[in-house]
């Protein structure tokens, strides 16, 4: 198994992923399938690594793992 380079800066790589999710804040963001399929919520805020997410009915999603935002879909390809 080969090691990583060492110029790969992984804080760096993460910060720069936070930042692209915390841009989205005020539209819509994609959800696991484990949570729900059809709309998509919004995300409302990030609180550490957790974040609340309101869908268009109104209900809402409290600390749902930054983990959870996946790209079931192609979403974040875009």
């Amino acid at each position: 198994m080969r090691k990583k380079p060492q110029e790969i800066d992984f804080g760096k790589e993460a910060e720069e992923h936070l930042k692209a999710i915390r841009s989205r804040i005020g539209q819509e963001v994609p959800l696991s399938n484990h949570y729900v399929r059809g709309q998509r919520p919004i995300l409302v805020s990030i609180e550490g690594e957790t974040a609340t997410l309101q869908f268009p009915n109104g209900a809402m999603l409290l600390q749902v793992p930054l983990r959870d935002l996946v790209d079931d879909s192609g979403y974040w390809k875009k």
